[in-house]
């Protein structure tokens, strides 16, 4: 099981690596914000955002403890400071975990702007709003990275919070057997999501095909 934002801004994009790599493995992605049972059924692991404070699990970190800012280009271009940015529609998910308040204070602010903007319950949707020009979204480095490399977003500062504890983990049950698929598939995140930091086309340019 996956959330929306990794499943379409990231997962989507690269899984035809893994399965080129392991043709013998069929994948089959349950994409819902919802946390589902992993110690029955035929759900084999998951890959949650959170704290890893979930019971009876077993938990392996896979990166995305970075948020910052993310807008247009068109948006991007107007703006020079993050006084300017407040004065923008601030994009609001429902769903998110990630702090406007700490950004603002990381930005210099003693107290958190008044803003405005859309508010969405489907993080999916608010990363498309903020492509669009609907606004500024406060989105994880690695889920913008390859709409920045490819110039649908912009990042107008450098202003980054980093909660170490916050991120993306791999998450499978505790007590019962790891199939080798699930290992293959584990394996391969914590190799494909520290190379895609910069996004798809920094990655295709190391590799010469860009």
């Amino acid at each position: 099981t996956v959330g929306s934002v990794f499943a379409s801004r990231w997962l989507i994009w690269r899984i035809g690596k893994f399965s080129a790599l392991h043709p013998q493995i069929e994948t089959r992605l349950v994409v819902t914000g919802r946390i589902l049972d992993i110690h029955h059924g035929d759900v084999d692991c998951a890959i949650r955002y959170g704290r890893g404070e979930w019971p009876e699990v077993n938990l392996q970190m896979l990166g995305g403890s970075q948020y910052r800012p993310v807008l247009a280009p068109t948006l991007a271009a107007q703006i020079r400071t993050p006084a300017e940015l407040a004065a923008l529609p601030i994009i609001r998910d429902t769903t998110t975990m990630l702090s406007w308040d700490r950004w603002w204070r990381a930005a210099g602010f003693a107290e958190t702007p008044q803003t405005h903007g859309p508010t969405f319950d489907d993080p999916a949707l608010a990363f498309d709003a903020a492509i669009s020009g609907q606004g500024a979204l406060l989105a994880v480095d690695q889920m913008s990275a390859d709409a920045v490399s490819d110039g649908r977003l912009a990042r107008p500062f450098d202003i980054v919070v980093d909660e170490p504890r916050l991120g993306y983990w791999f998450v499978t049950a505790r007590g019962r057997r790891e199939p080798r698929k699930v290992t293959l598939f584990r394996q391969w995140l914590l190799e494909e999501m520290p190379d895609s930091v910069g996004g798809y086309v920094e990655q295709l340019a190391r590799r010469g095909q860009a």
